[in-house]
């Protein structure tokens, strides 16, 4: 081992087209029904599969050696966590592409492929993502806009709702399009990222200040700082069971975190003045909506129970925004 990362296999100089990189951490059955999907779907484009073991302790590791033989298995002596493991991979990768996959996610057709095949020559293409899909079939929002003060007074206090409705999907993205359409967009979600081997090369990857979450959207700051575009294709779909991981070591914490991620990040970019401010408008505005979504719990209705999961986000996040603005993260 070289510190706490294992050693990649050194299978020599041949490429690739893409390598999928897969980081794992006790999601054994998960993992094995993920590089099943890929093996069945990606059949017909040239790759090598590379999971990183971030030190399971349900045999994911072992089950990779004994079923899977042909990926390159890296096996960490500790859980150095999502981005330095996708960094590592990055680096000993063959691929003229990468394809960076949560553990938890299904590929379900060759669409991807066809994804890959398309965009390959696509001129300052970044990151070209996908849609996720719930096992059930719904749709996960997973691209956004970064965050500013403007968009947080548009979304917190409601006036999103004086936009046409094609104009809020725009300016929000998130939850308030339906992914529908080609578009360029601001950051997506880590579990699904194409990209080319050179934006790794002039970017370093992923920030290693971050073991999970904000990681995705930071990366996405430097691209795009860079001149790369961040593009979501409807065309292509996988499905994302969601916080597989997280969940194991977070428990319910992920939802906190990702808001304190935001705040931090959004202070580290554009110092502490206007982060103290931004801090201010969401406190206000999670407030606002907190109370709203309290009022229309009490009134009942076919929709009580999505305005008391409404109600119980707010407080979360109110809890997240408090601790920031008291210097304790």
């Amino acid at each position: 081992a070289v510190g706490s990362e294992a050693k990649a296999p050194d299978l020599g100089d041949t490429q690739v087209d893409l390598s999928v990189i897969i980081v794992n951490w006790n999601t054994r059955d998960i993992l094995r029904n993920c590089l099943t999907s890929v093996e069945t779907h990606l059949a017909a484009v040239s790759h090598e599969i590379i999971v990183v073991d971030n030190a399971s302790s349900d045999g994911s590791a072992e089950m990779v050696a004994k079923e899977f033989p042909w990926a390159r298995l890296i096996r960490n002596v500790e859980n150095v966590g999502f981005a330095r493991a996708n960094n590592h991979a990055m680096r000993v990768a063959r691929g003229q592409w990468f394809l960076l996959l949560n553990s938890d996610t299904l590929l379900i057709d060759d669409s991807v492929g066809r994804l890959f095949a398309r965009v390959r020559n696509e001129p300052k293409l970044g990151i070209a993502h996908c849609r996720l899909l719930m096992p059930d079939g719904r749709l996960q929002y997973s691209t956004y806009r970064f965050p500013s003060i403007r968009l947080a007074i548009l979304e917190d206090f409601g006036l999103y709702r004086l936009l046409s409705r094609a104009r809020r999907g725009k300016v929000l993205l998130g939850g308030y399009w339906d992914q529908s359409e080609e578009r360029d967009v601001d950051w997506v979600a880590g579990s699904f990222m194409l990209l080319p081997r050179r934006v790794f090369g002039e970017t370093g990857g992923f920030s290693v200040a971050y073991f999970m979450y904000g990681e995705d959207m930071e990366w996405c700051q430097r691209i795009r700082d860079r001149g790369w575009r961040i593009c979501y294709y409807p065309e292509a779909s996988i499905v994302h069971l969601d916080h597989s991981s997280s969940d194991i070591r977070w428990g319910g914490r992920p939802i906190l975190m990702c808001v304190e991620r935001q705040l931090d990040l959004y202070t580290k970019r554009h110092g502490r003045a206007l982060g103290a401010l931004y801090n201010v408008v969401r406190i206000s505005g999670t407030l606002f909506r907190f109370a709203y979504f309290s009022f229309r719990d009490m009134v009942g209705g076919t929709r009580q129970e999505y305005y008391r999961q409404m109600r119980a986000y707010a407080l979360l996040s109110l809890r997240a925004y408090a601790t920031f603005a008291a210097g304790r993260r």
